[in-house]
Formats: C-alpha cells, structure tokens, sequence
C-alpha cells in the first residue's frame, strides 16, 4: 500500500493501526539495538572498574547474555509471539538481576582466591555461600512476576512477566551451573588479568602468593 500510495504524491502518508504499528517496529528496532549494546557496554565498564579485570568482565557478560538469549530463544520452540519491545524489556531487566547474581558469586571466589586458597576450593566456598542468596532473589523476581504473567488479561503484560519470571529461574540456574565452570576454566586467565590476584603463582597446578 506504501508502494501505491507513494506513486500517487510521494509526499502521502499510510494512516491507521496498522501502519502506526509497522513504523514503531521500524523505527526502534534501530533503537533497540543501540539501547541494548549500551547496556552491555555499561555493565561491561562497571564489572571492569569493580574487579580491575580484563577477562572477568567478558565472562560475566557472556554468562549473562547466555542466559537471556535462552530466554528469548524458547518463545521460537514453543511458537509463543512475543511483542516487539520484548527483546529489549527482558533484555535490560534481566542483564541486571543476571549481574547482582554474578557479582556476588565471583566477588566471593576472587575474594577466597587471593586469600590463598585453590581454585576449586574458592569456587565450592563461593558457590556455597552465595547460592542461598542467589536462589532467594531468583525466587522472589520469579513470584513476583509469574503470578501478573499468568492471570493478566493484556497479552503485552502477560508475555512480559512470563519471560521475566521464566528469566529469574534461567539466571538463577546459569550463574549457579555455568558460572563456577567457566570460573574454574578460565581461573589461569583470570588470576593473571585481574590486578590484585597477579601475585598468584602457578607452578604444577598449585600456586602461592608473593
């Protein structure tokens, strides 16, 4: 109909619903894109300043974006249609819980790894003493929004506070599963871009500090 319309006066305009709704799709899908990269970036720069790491950042960030794209990837094996902002809305909403369970887990492990313990000791004391609090936080996001995700009437709400509610348990599970993997992994990277843990010395799988 733009094509037609445009032959007539290319200076017409499409009106109605519809066409409002297209141009939206169209016009902040550029947005989104750039919303979403600065976000990244943002969280990137904060875990950066934070941990004084080069390589904890990447994994974070990693271990957060997979756990979105997950998120978002499940909608297309259970042919759910989603609204257009939802890529974004989870996208940031979940970016930020996924950190404060990142965070909090490798704070600790960094902490006990400079402390002079092996890393798969600071890995098991970080994961054991962060999981009940990363555990209790996922739950109470998820009550929060699966109940509003279940029984609202407006399609938009409902999607979004189902993918955010399902987000919660793929977090929580992610930085309790995948995170202290990719931590006992990348530990020899780790200790030697992160300043205050290059004083941990690697000689036949063990270590000591100068």
């Amino acid at each position: 109909m733009n094509g037609i319309i445009k032959k007539y006066d290319p200076e017409a305009m499409l009106i109605g619903e519809a066409p409002c709704t297209k141009d939206l799709i169209t016009i902040t899908d550029k947005d989104f894109k750039v919303v979403n990269a600065v976000s990244i970036g943002a969280v990137f720069l904060i875990i950066l300043f934070v941990f004084k790491s080069i390589s904890l950042p990447v994994i974070l960030v990693a271990v957060i974006e997979f756990a979105i794209f997950i998120n978002l990837g499940i909608p297309c094996y259970t042919g759910t249609r989603l609204p257009f902002i939802a890529s974004i809305v989870i996208g940031t909403i979940q970016l930020g819980a996924t950190v404060d369970y990142a965070i909090l887990m490798t704070t600790r492990y960094k902490k006990e790894r400079c402390s002079g313990k092996e890393k798969r000791d600071a890995i098991q004391i970080a994961l054991s003493t962060s999981m009940t609090s990363v555990i209790v936080s996922a739950c109470g996001f998820f009550a929060a929004t699966f109940g509003v995700g279940l029984y609202s009437d407006i399609d938009m709400i409902s999607s979004l506070c189902t993918l955010m509610a399902r987000g919660a348990i793929i977090s929580m599970l992610v930085v309790i599963f995948i995170l202290p993997s990719m931590l006992m992994v990348f530990d020899k990277a780790i200790c030697s871009t992160t300043k205050e843990m290059r004083g941990i010395k690697f000689i036949g799988g063990h270590h000591h500090e100068e």
